[in-house]
């Protein structure tokens, strides 16, 4: 395999070493990366041919990177390559490809350090400065993306999208229902047209939020810790983007701050009622925290309960439970009832979102003290 061409972009010289991945995720997302070493650097060369990657995203994801770093935090900068340019389209392996190139890390990942299991009272030990990090990406207001985060909704991510996740994971919920349980039908229509009428009235005022550019994949392996393992950072922009700072803070409290949660993995919510409730304390106590380091508009606590009936019903969790007991229909009926029950929760955001509201584990906290 000849990457001769390749190399010549960051090297007058071939690398002293070098090693091969195939990162693919299917033949319509072709990724390969090469860890090069030369004498006085070492990179982690990308080859992509996808359409979330091109010469344009990455020149974004180098601003990105460039004001995290401004903002105090570490991420691996995205090399110029000898061109002069981030990113360079090459021919390789008969496809058009996006390549670049990042250093290497200096520092390690959560999941590297096995940081994912080491808690304080039940939540990761960098959860608060990660929570802190999304929250200042979000008040700095960032404008250089003219393209959206991996995290949208009501727009795609990318031309072969055909709609937002959201709403790809609600047809295909809607096609199960109505495909096997005629049983459900007419009760599913209800909750269809509600989910609808709720997507119509949050697109008319999703467009007042607030906006940044935001990485948008926070998770154990793209954090990075240092020697005594404290947030400093994160690494990899492939799904990074502009965002509404609250369709950002929803998402990432949902999924990647429920360190908590009993029996997650399984999505045993939907059967348990504990664990749905302690599922929804984990955030509204994550928003809460967020609203100390964050100022959340007007037209963001408006829009709060709208953005949580449209993702809480159909994210991909429902989804998951629906496909692995859909040779249940009790347990289906079961799921239905949670999803109608979550469609006409009631939980005042605008009394929360302005710091003068408790959450059931903050009012078990204060009658401890």
């Amino acid at each position: 395999m000849n990457f001769d061409k390749i190399f010549s972009l960051y090297g007058s010289s071939p690398p002293s070493s070098w090693e091969y991945k195939d990162t693919s995720r299917g033949e319509d997302d072709f990724r390969r990366t090469v860890l090069a070493q030369w004498e006085h650097q070492k990179l982690a060369i990308k080859i992509a041919c996808n359409d979330f990657t091109s010469p344009h995203r990455v020149q974004v994801w180098q601003k990105a990177v460039t004001a995290y770093r401004a903002m105090g935090y570490y991420c691996p900068k995205i090399i110029i390559n000898k061109n002069g340019n981030a990113a360079e389209t090459v021919e390789y392996e008969d496809r058009q490809c996006v390549v670049y190139a990042e250093e290497l890390s200096r520092l390690q990942t959560a999941d590297q350090l096995g940081a994912t299991g080491m808690l304080q009272n039940g939540r990761t030990i960098y959860h608060d400065s990660a929570l802190r990090f999304l929250c200042e990406v979000g008040s700095a207001r960032l404008d250089f993306a003219d393209f959206p985060s991996g995290l949208c909704i009501l727009e795609r991510f990318c031309p072969s999208d055909p709609c937002d996740e959201i709403m790809e994971c609600a047809l295909e919920f809607k096609e199960i229902i109505e495909g096997q349980f005629p049983q459900y039908r007419e009760r599913f229509q209800r909750i269809w047209s509600g989910f609808l009428a709720n997507r119509s009235a949050l697109e008319q005022i999703y467009g007042q939020l607030p906006v940044s550019v935001f990485q948008a994949d926070l998770n154990a392996t793209n954090i990075l810790l240092d020697d005594e393992m404290r947030f400093a950072g994160v690494l990899d922009f492939n799904l990074c983007g502009r965002d509404t700072v609250l369709n950002v803070l929803f998402r990432e409290l949902w999924i990647n701050f429920d360190e908590d949660i009993p029996d997650k993995r399984e999505n045993n919510m939907y059967y348990i009622e504990e664990n749905s409730e302690k599922s929804l304390e984990s955030f509204l106590h994550n928003l809460q925290l967020a609203g100390d380091f964050y100022a959340f508009t007007q037209p963001e606590r408006r829009a709060a309960p709208l953005l949580y009936w449209y993702l809480r019903p159909f994210w991909w969790r429902p989804l998951h439970a629906l496909k692995r007991d859909q040779d249940c229909p009790e347990k289906v009926g079961k799921i239905l009832d949670w999803i109608e029950h979550e469609q006409a929760r009631d939980i005042d955001f605008e009394r929360m979102m302005e710091g003068t509201f408790e959450t059931p584990e903050t009012e078990k906290q204060v009658h401890k003290q």
